[in-house]
């Protein structure tokens, strides 16, 4: 193993230690109380350490939810054009799926006094995969595209939201089948539609 390989896993683990001191002290209280002493406390390491990957615990949280957003639509596989029911549960899941691996992430980021930013965020990229989607398969459905898009993203959010908040009553693949079920109950994206001729 080059000495190189053996660094880069070092800093990996050590921004993951971080990470995690600062996702568990964000859990317990609000960002205005959280020092940088208590994040290098918790995660074991010195101040100079967060510096050097961080200029400040806000940065330290940009780059949380940057990394979190980001993962959460690499984690399914995205499909050119979804055939079917079973394609869109299937690509659903995973997202789910990765929910429930990052609670605490999701958790924190959504039950602080902040969550209005984290939600803002995560609304504008779930509204631009959504446009992308439907963009790809042209649904429109006699309807405003970007009405569309935002009713599609606010109820995707709205509802991750309920699912994480109430402590994930269901499983990712209950919660992607009824999601399913709910956006083609309101005519909204059934598998093959196209605008109204």
């Amino acid at each position: 193993m080059s000495t190189t390989t053996k660094i880069d896993r070092r800093i990996a683990r050590t921004k993951e230690a971080i990470n995690k001191a600062f996702l568990e002290l964000f859990s317990e209280k609000e960002l205005e109380q959280i020092t940088i002493n208590d994040i290098s406390e918790r995660a074991n390491v010195n101040r100079g350490t967060i510096y050097l990957h961080y200029t400040d615990k806000y940065d330290l949280l940009n780059s949380c939810i940057d990394d979190h957003l980001s993962k959460m639509f690499l984690s399914c596989a995205p499909n050119e054009f979804i055939q079917d029911k079973i394609d869109l549960i299937s690509e659903l899941k995973p997202v789910f799926t990765y929910f429930e691996e990052n609670f605490l992430f999701f958790s924190s980021m959504l039950s602080n006094n902040r969550a209005s930013v984290f939600r803002e965020r995560m609304l504008q990229i779930v509204a631009a995969n959504v446009k992308e989607k439907i963009d790809k398969q042209e649904i429109t459905q006699g309807l405003d595209m970007e009405l569309i898009t935002r009713f599609m993203a606010s109820a995707f959010v709205g509802t991750v939201e309920w699912w994480i908040l109430n402590n994930m009553p269901h499983s990712p693949q209950i919660m992607a089948e009824q999601v399913w079920r709910l956006f083609e109950k309101n005519d909204i994206y059934k598998v093959g539609s196209s605008a109204p001729t």
